[in-house]
């Protein structure tokens, strides 16, 4: 496989010009050394997670040392530029070992079928079955759902190599999320924590200094990074960009228990952005958020969308990175007019 890689960095692309054949090629065949190399790997008493790091970087070391070589000799060979595919490559083998040997998405604690039916009965005895999404809403998260994909590309592979670097394995962590209607749904995020996190404790919300959050986990939960998946979510049409924040449907169900009016939150898509998460914190009571989520549904528009998330995005990469920050947004930035004026005085 290294004699393959030395000639494809070597034969000269005179006639290609370094087009989709080179790319291709310096994607699948560090891709293939990757892999090859965790099967070799295997052998040893090596930790499943340094297998995967080995692999990756054996592959692109191997890469590097070649082109070096082709270089030094003066040998034809690829512009320094194409080694960057070749790097990608060799991330793609190890993400397809990881894939290959487990799975690239972790489902922690899911709720059983029972506690699924119960908590939509709960939905249906209380706010029956909801009407439909608004046109103007649907066509909104659609376009920039499709948008935010092919833009945020580039960061969706950098979270994923940070994540995958630091503790090799699943990318993605499925939360199991109530929807419009009280139906579950697979809301998905970025994994921020160790694997299995909450093995020991079931699902329960996270602390501030939660000992359990990768390093990077902690950059990506400040800056709202770990939602990005979320935008799958909002084209497939489970969630909005604005709407109450989605609940883990296992918390749901005790809620409701003590608050059967919880359910009017779900009349509406949840969504990325919402009001309680701009005007409030992380650590409101469910009743907090219900009062929140009351006063979005009941005013809702575009205008108003628009704004939450105007401020969701200052909120995440503007006032959580200023010293003194206090948790909330300034006062004047979160007044929406006389009919939701009261939720400060």
């Amino acid at each position: 496989m290294g004699l393959v890689g030395v000639l494809w960095l070597y034969v000269p692309r005179v006639s290609l010009g370094g087009g989709w054949l080179d790319l291709l090629g310096l994607l699948v065949l560090p891709a293939l050394m990757a892999r090859s190399f965790e099967r070799v790997l295997a052998g040893l008493p090596l930790r499943l997670a340094w297998r995967y790091r080995l692999a990756f970087l054996t592959s692109a070391g191997v890469i590097a040392v070649q082109w070096l070589v082709l270089r030094i000799s003066r040998l034809p060979a690829l512009e320094m530029i194409w080694l960057l595919p070749a790097l990608l490559g060799a991330f793609f083998g190890g993400l397809l070992a990881t894939a290959l040997n487990e799975t690239l998405w972790e489902d922690n604690s899911p709720p059983s079928e029972r506690i699924r039916q119960d908590v939509h009965q709960a939905h249906l005895e209380v706010i029956g079955v909801p009407g439909p999404t608004p046109l103007w809403k649907r066509l909104f998260d659609i376009l920039t759902a499709s948008l935010g994909l092919v833009l945020f590309s580039p960061l969706w592979l950098a979270c994923s190599f940070l994540i995958w670097i630091e503790e090799p394995g699943p990318l993605l962590f499925i939360k199991n999320s109530v929807g419009k209607g009280g139906v579950s749904f697979y809301q998905f995020k970025f994994r921020t924590m160790e694997r299995s996190a909450e093995r020991f404790t079931g699902p329960v919300m996270s602390s501030e200094a939660d000992g359990r959050v990768l390093v990077v986990g902690r950059f990506l939960r400040k800056t709202a990074l770990d939602e990005l998946p979320q935008l799958i979510n909002i084209l497939s049409g489970e969630m909005s960009f604005v709407g109450p924040r989605p609940q883990r449907t296992v918390l749901v169900r005790g809620y409701l228990e003590s608050i059967p009016e919880y359910a009017e939150r779900h009349r509406v898509l949840p969504g990325l952005a919402g009001l309680a998460q701009v005007v409030g914190d992380y650590y409101l009571t469910p009743r907090q958020k219900l009062r929140f989520d009351r006063l979005y549904i009941q005013h809702a528009n575009l205008a108003f969308d628009l704004k939450l998330i105007l401020l969701a995005f200052l909120l995440a990469f503007w006032y959580r990175w200023q010293k003194g920050w206090k948790g909330r947004l300034p006062r004047r930035l979160v007044r929406f007019g006389s009919a939701s004026r009261g939720i400060f005085l």
